[in-house]
């Protein structure tokens, strides 16, 4: 299947730009899966599964703000879903969150095996590595720098340090500030590498986008809790309820949905504020943004 066909020099059209985008990363990620062996299989049983690929189109949105060549994209928009995915595969698997479901099917080590969980998420995880190695759309130095960027967040010091914390929680006491921290690294650090990526890519000082990109990250984890406890299993498309069953810390639970909701609110006037500074209210990206934001009730 083509390409959608998006010019690089001019905004994307705001009425489709969001089916646009999802069919492009689609596309390009099923370059990189071929069914030759059970892990393949397994992988692309993961990354078929229909999600809102709501971190490629981040970086893809942030790109066209840059006026940049989407071509530059591709590659690492690829990478940062298929890192997304395999966070996934390993979330859900028994010693971590026990979850059967998985935006609306069998979760993969319910599909397959726990084993075949393991190494399909590893897998995922070295060839999201390897397809910004081989894009022959960045030069050398922008290969390490989004490398150095993404090992670093999905890393000890990022996202796996998020997930070790949320789980370390269960059976202590904690405050509002551990809670935000934890958000942003478990959840917040892989969409500020999507919202920055093209902006390192670009060329560009990260300084300014840096904190939109935290905001936003901690703002989509805050409405993830909130509708964990108030949306269904079929609304969700996997278990619901089930962080307070767990016994789990997060903002709502510990501190109430009307904080919560102002926390949302807090984070995302910030966001709206820089957005409207770049001349950019009526930019797909902040259609896109906001679209995230009115996920809560």
């Amino acid at each position: 299947m083509a390409k959608p066909n998006l010019s690089p020099k001019i905004h994307l059209n705001k009425d489709n730009f969001e089916s646009l985008l999802q069919e492009r990363v689609n596309n390009e990620i099923s370059k990189y899966v071929i069914n030759t062996n059970e892990i393949d299989e397994s992988m692309r049983y993961a990354l078929s599964n229909p999600g809102k690929r709501v971190r490629p189109l981040l970086a893809y949105l942030v790109g066209d703000v840059l006026n940049l060549d989407l071509n530059k994209i591709d590659g690492t928009a690829s990478a940062i879903e298929i890192i997304h995915t395999y966070s996934l595969v390993h979330d859900d698997l028994p010693c971590m969150d026990d979850d059967d479901l998985r935006r609306g099917q069998p979760t993969l080590h319910v599909k397959y095996s726990e084993s075949t969980a393991v190494l399909a998420g590893d897998a995922m995880a070295s060839l999201a590595i390897d397809i910004i190695l081989q894009d022959s759309n960045l030069n050398s130095d922008l290969k390490v720098k989004l490398l150095q960027f993404l090992m670093k967040t999905i890393g000890p010091e990022g996202m796996i340090l998020g997930q070790i914390q949320d789980i370390s929680f269960e059976t202590t006491d904690v405050s509002e500030e551990q809670i935000i921290k934890m958000n942003e690294l478990k959840t917040g650090a892989l969409v500020e590498f999507s919202m920055l990526a093209p902006v390192i890519i670009a060329g560009e000082d990260t300084k300014e986008w840096k904190k939109i990109a935290k905001r936003v990250g901690i703002t989509f984890q805050l409405i993830d809790d909130l509708l964990d406890i108030q949306e269904t299993e079929e609304k969700l498309g996997k278990a619901a309820k089930k962080d307070k069953k767990k016994n789990k810390k997060n903002y709502p639970i510990c501190f109430g949905v009307d904080k919560t909701r102002d926390k949302i609110k807090e984070y995302q006037n910030e966001v709206e504020m820089f957005l409207s500074d770049m001349n950019l209210s009526d930019h797909p990206i902040s259609i896109y943004i906001n679209k995230l934001f009115a996920r809560q009730k």
